[in-house]
């Protein structure tokens, strides 16, 4: 019973040690920030900030792989109990992703914020990626000479912008369109593109010839 004590001790002191950097981080860059700040802001001393973190640096890893872990359970959500998923059948409110990111708004800006050097855009496309080549095997619809390595990529890093512009520019649609348009970017297939001819690139193609 004392070990179980002591074990949620430690985790309570974690969590708010890891709640009040959040906090501070809203105000100010990572490097400004002291262990020293963030133990008598969450109440303890520095004793108990090296008891569960070995530096600043783990401390901010740990933040980042715990937000990782979210996003990823969150993304995997609606093929838990699945084998096979054919996107065409999914429906746009099995996926939860886009409301839980909307829910968390304030931690995922701040973490895409210049208060950290760190490339947490980076991050999260990475994340996707290796949960893509873990665990999924896309079927293709098509017979075509393409590696799934770079299908993968591909597709994760696509996934990845879209929500970090959907986020920075504050939410301008829905979570429901945009689950809508997660399906239909999974299974949407363009063979040809037509190239625009705008009157403003003419003009400019003009001017550099005649400066010739």
């Amino acid at each position: 019973m004392e070990h179980d004590y002591l074990d949620k001790r430690v985790q309570r002191s974690k969590a708010a040690l890891k709640q009040t950097f959040l906090q501070i981080l809203q105000q100010k860059p990572f490097e400004q920030i002291t262990v020293s700040e963030v133990a008598r802001e969450a109440n303890y001393n520095r004793g108990t900030f090296y008891a569960n973190f070995e530096s600043m640096e783990q401390l901010l890893d740990e933040v980042l792989k715990d937000t990782l872990n979210e996003m990823i359970k969150q993304i995997k959500t609606p093929y838990m109990t699945s084998q096979k998923v054919n996107m065409r059948s999914l429906h746009a409110e099995d996926i939860t992703l886009f409301s839980y990111f909307k829910e968390n708004a304030r931690l995922y800006k701040l973490l895409l914020s210049p208060h950290l050097s760190v490339d947490f855009r980076y991050q999260m496309a990475k994340a996707i990626e290796q949960l893509f080549v873990k665990e999924y095997e896309y079927e293709y619809v098509n017979s075509v000479d393409l590696s799934p390595k770079w299908f993968y990529i591909y597709r994760a890093h696509g996934i990845a912008g879209l929500i970090i512009r959907w986020i920075e520019e504050d939410f301008p649609e829905s979570p429901s369109f945009m689950s809508e348009q997660i399906i239909e970017l999974m299974v949407a297939s363009t063979e040809v593109f037509h190239v625009k001819k705008t009157s403003g690139g003419d003009k400019e193609k003009g001017g550099l010839h005649e400066s010739f």
